[in-house]
């Protein structure tokens, strides 16, 4: 009887830690798109929730593609932080990898890795950086002064077909909600494609929208339609106006 008591109070824990953890991965952030198809150049609104609080946002369209960019222009001085761009953007969490090739000092090379949270651990001790997944930004500190080397940075991340971010930005509430409109590429044919949003921490979520050449003209449809319903209208009440006053 012992031994199955002991066995019990330590699966509890351990049911506990568990139920925590699916519970955290629940919470993590959706998005809903409307409507769920759309033309190319047309608006689609984009809604989000459980997304980090107060937190740029990137939307991005299409499948993931390979980015690696080399010999990335750059600013800072002494042990850093030393900064520069990527080309492409938003870009995938916990795909980025930077290196650092200080030349003049032995060829060395540093590289730092995406924790997927925004952070960069480096190759050496207490080298550490960040990346913005949303803009495309990173930085990088050093365990030396590197102001009289030359240095040639380069990167390799995951990003995606289009960047539909609205140049106005977006930014999550304090509840981690967020809503905007995109516009969908216009050089996407027929078919589906993930809609993924990515805040500067890490989190993403991702959506379907079916792209539809033939929308447009619906609509355009639909519209002519309730143009001529209301010039009816009109018509109709000029006239009997017209006979009142005869009258």
């Amino acid at each position: 009887m012992r031994n199955k008591t002991k066995a019990c109070i330590i699966a509890i824990p351990a049911l506990l830690m568990l139920s925590f953890a699916l519970s955290m991965a629940a919470a993590a952030g959706s998005i809903t798109l409307t409507p769920t198809a759309q033309a190319p150049g047309a608006s689609v609104s984009v809604g989000g929730t459980g997304f980090g609080a107060t937190k740029t946002v990137a939307i991005g369209v299409g499948a993931e593609v390979a980015g690696n960019d080399s010999n990335m222009a750059y600013s800072g001085t002494g042990m850093g932080p030393y900064s520069g761009r990527v080309a492409n953007y938003p870009i995938k969490p916990s795909s980025f990898v930077l290196t650092a090739d200080t030349t003049g000092s032995g060829g060395l090379l540093s590289t730092y890795n995406d924790n997927g949270d925004g952070t960069l651990t480096g190759s050496f001790e207490g080298a550490i950086g960040t990346i913005n997944y949303t803009s495309g930004q990173w930085s990088r500190t050093s365990t030396v002064d590197l102001t009289s080397y030359t240095q040639v940075y380069g990167a390799t991340y995951t990003r995606y077909q289009y960047n539909a971010t609205p140049a106005t930005g977006v930014t999550t509430n304090s509840s981690g909600g967020f809503t905007t409109s995109i516009t969908v590429p216009t050089a996407l044919a027929n078919g589906n494609y993930n809609v993924t949003a990515i805040d500067a921490s890490g989190n993403r979520a991702t959506a379907t929208l079916s792209v539809n050449s033939a929308i447009p003209e619906t609509t355009t449809i639909s519209v002519l339609m309730l143009l001529s319903s209301v010039s009816v209208i009109v018509g109709l009440r000029y006239f009997r106006k017209q006979v009142r006053i005869k009258n």
